[in-house]
């Protein structure tokens, strides 16, 4: 580490006092760089050591460095020395309160921090490296950091922040000399309340289009320049780098017409960031008017006669992130101390754009987890579905909420809303499990009541499940219902025809793994009904209470469209009730029931029914939806169906078919609970559902409040 105005941090050695406020900023983002280019915390650590005892050593005096972890028992142990090796070991804890604590020892100077899981670190010098106690706090933050690059996602943010802290706070100090010295050239208030600006934005924003416009703001006022613009590189999805740029001093509009700048002889420079350019008069530079098509300014351009260009290059990488051009109509406008102004500027920008971009990929990445998590919302007969999934709108932690939609025997649809108090890794981590888990049940076919209750037994086992919130429904199209069960969540909101709205599965149960019991209840689903669940973050903020929330959300759905692109209803919904902001994770599943390419038809059996009534029934039925290719199966299915259920199950019974366009399914209540199965030893129970297992596609039982429905499905397309 070197002394003020080094090109890099690695030059060579120089005493700690030498350290200006900008060397600090190098040294953070050099050793955070170091660790986090480690291919493990070892190695990491191996590699601090290195630095720091180049990087502190006084001429003529060896220097040493070492690096301890501390476990819960407060136990130090050395993970990695480089120089001459000491004896005293580090402290076997921190000061009370102290987060980063620096502390004397007899020779030398230990600092460190928090690491994953209750550990800790220290790093130890030589009191001969008389580090101020500032730089030292610095340092540790800014190896945290890196460390923590080999460490739990959660944690891993949680220290980027600080570094992110770090860094700010070190700008505001900076800012506050550039503040002065832009006083004396006539724009010291402005330019200190930008500076604040900008660290304000990193550390809370972290919006790189918000940023950038402040700094070239800042920087033009800073000049005093008529106009400034930043043009910066962005890379796309695709690994494709392109430019995009802001203005100040005038509209965006009055460069609408023109092309991006050309890495001409002019702005080469600062394109390759090989250095600054400064011209009393640009027209008269030797450089000027000798590319085509236009020799100079295009026609329409505004006068530039005073020209300023300054390269942003990361500190890190040394990468041209873009560069900032000032102009005047007026000649020998900018000065030396503009120039000064205007390379600070830079490098702060070019710190910010660092970090801000290191934070949109860990947001991009979390927000993929979190995406790569939720279904693939499948395409169901008769029913229209829009589902939605918005992450949090600050911060780069993965949320909890979730949504399913899963197709069922007898053409059901269960759909599933829920929430895991949390961010981070751990909760999406249950979110995964506690879905997985319900979409495993569910496919047993239990009802709602039984698929909560076990996944509830399930939680109570599931370590960092502490808070689960869900809500399971069930739509059966052949007698249009819905049933339902609770556990703790929101409730649902149903939608008449009338557009007229009633919230349902109030209050029906504990969240899972505090609950036991899960009462479900029925309620009509016909056609032309619509069904709305969602999460808190809908609703609730910090700034509206959850009740005024969900009426805000009732009042919304009243004047929700039923034809047009019903997505874009949605997200605009989203936009109205979040304000374009919200704090929390949200998730939507809006459900239509249309009732399209369905068919239905119910049978009532009375004691001893005469089977040629139902195989009348059956083909009537068959020859009506054209269904011709399956009648005969069907009617042997329906046969069967029946007669073991008139032999083993209790009046009274139903014969019900129902037809979605792809598949026929045929199934028949009764009041008994007792279920048939397929034996151990691969044999079938009854003899009569062998030759259902041959005839459909599948075939299954699924208990009822009142008993059971015995179901085969057999394939029409």
């Amino acid at each position: 580490m070197t002394g003020p105005r080094a090109e890099n941090a690695a030059a060579g050695p120089t005493s700690p006092a030498a350290f200006g406020l900008s060397d600090t900023v190098r040294v953070a983002a050099v050793l955070r760089a170091e660790a986090e280019n480690a291919p493990d915390f070892t190695a990491a650590a191996r590699a601090l050591v290195r630095r720091l005892r180049d990087g502190f050593a006084v001429a003529g005096r060896p220097m040493s460095a070492e690096l301890y972890t501390v476990d819960e028992g407060g136990s130090p142990v050395l993970v990695a020395a480089a120089g001459e090796p000491r004896t005293g070991g580090a402290p076997a804890a921190a000061p009370s309160g102290e987060r980063f604590p620096v502390v004397p020892l007899p020779g030398a100077l230990a600092f460190g921090g928090p690491l994953a899981g209750g550990r800790a670190f220290w790093i130890v010098l030589p009191s001969s490296a008389a580090l101020p106690a500032a730089t030292a706090r610095s340092i540790a933050v800014s190896v945290r950091a890196g460390l923590l690059a080999h460490g739990p996602a959660e944690d891993r943010a949680e220290a980027l922040r600080d570094y992110a802290e770090l860094l700010e706070r070190t700008s505001r100090v900076e800012g506050a000399a550039l503040e002065d010295a832009a006083g004396r050239a006539g724009a010291k208030v402005e330019l200190g309340d930008s500076l604040q600006a900008i660290g304000q934005r990193l550390t809370a924003q972290l919006d790189i289009d918000t940023l950038v416009q402040d700094a070239t703001d800042a920087a033009t006022r800073g000049t005093g320049a008529g106009f400034g613009a930043f043009f910066y590189n962005l890379i796309d999805e695709f690994g494709e780098s392109y430019t995009l740029y802001t203005l100040s001093g005038v509209p965006k509009e009055a460069f609408d017409g023109f092309p991006m700048p050309r890495n001409t002889a002019v702005f080469a420079p600062t394109f390759n960031g090989s250095g600054i350019v400064r011209s009393d008069d640009i027209t008269k530079d030797p450089r000027y008017g000798h590319n085509e098509p236009h020799h100079g300014m295009p026609e329409g351009h505004l006068p530039v006669r005073s020209y300023l260009a300054v390269p942003v290059i990361t500190p890190i990488t040394r990468e041209v992130l873009g560069g900032f051009f000032f102009a005047h109509p007026e000649p020998g406008r900018f000065t030396a101390r503009h120039e000064q102004v205007a390379a600070g500027i830079a490098s702060y920008t070019a710190i910010a754009l660092d970090n801000a971009r290191m934070f949109a990929r860990h947001r991009s990445m979390a927000t993929e987890l979190a995406r790569s998590m939720l279904p693939v919302v499948p395409e169901i007969p008769g029913l229209r579905i829009v589902s939605r999934y918005l992450p949090a709108s600050a911060g780069a932690e993965v949320g909890g909420d979730w949504f399913d939609v899963i197709e069922l025997p007898g053409g059901r649809t269960a759909f599933v809303i829920g929430d895991v108090v949390g961010r981070g890794v751990p909760a999406a981590a249950v979110m995964g499990q506690m879905r997985t888990a319900i979409r495993s049940y569910a496919l047993l076919d239990l009802p709602p009541s039984d698929v909560l209750h076990n996944v509830s037994q399930l939680a109570r086992t599931t370590p960092g499940a502490k808070f689960i919130t869900c809500l399971y429904a069930v739509h059966d199209p052949i007698d249009d219902s819905l049933t339902y069960a609770n556990a703790g969540h929101l409730p649902a909101v149903l939608i008449a025809a009338d557009g007229s709205t009633r919230q349902i599965a109030e209050a029906l149960g504990m969240p899972l793994g505090v609950g036991e019991q899960y009462p479900q209840e029925q309620t009509p689903f016909p056609p032309g009904m619509r069904l709305v669940l969602y999460t808190d973050g809908l609703v609730e903020s910090r700034e509206r209470e959850l009740g005024v929330g969900i009426d805000a959300l009732l009042a919304e759905l009243t004047s929700l469209p039923r034809d047009g692109d019903l997505g874009a209803a949605c997200d605009e919904l989203i936009g109205r009730l979040t304000g374009g902001r919200h704090d929390d994770d949200v998730a939507l599943l809006y459900v239509e029931h249309r009732g399209a390419d369905r068919r239905v038809a119910s049978m009532a059996l009375v004691p001893e029914v005469p089977l040629d009534a139902v195989h009348e029934f059956v083909a009537g039925r068959m020859a009506r939806w054209g269904l011709a290719e399956v009648a005969d199966r069907a009617v042997k299915v329906a046969t069967e169906l029946v007669t073991n259920a008139m032999r083993h199950a209790s009046a009274p019974l139903t014969l019900r078919l129902f037809h979605d366009g792809t598949r026929l399914t045929v199934d028949v209540a009764d009041r008994t609970g007792a279920l048939p199965h397929i034996l151990a030893t691969g044999g079938i129970e009854h003899d009569g559902l062998r030759m259902i297992d041959a005839a459909a596609a599948r075939w299954g039982t699924r208990t009822t409040p009142n008993g059971k429905v015995v179901w085969a499905e057999l394939t029409t397309r």
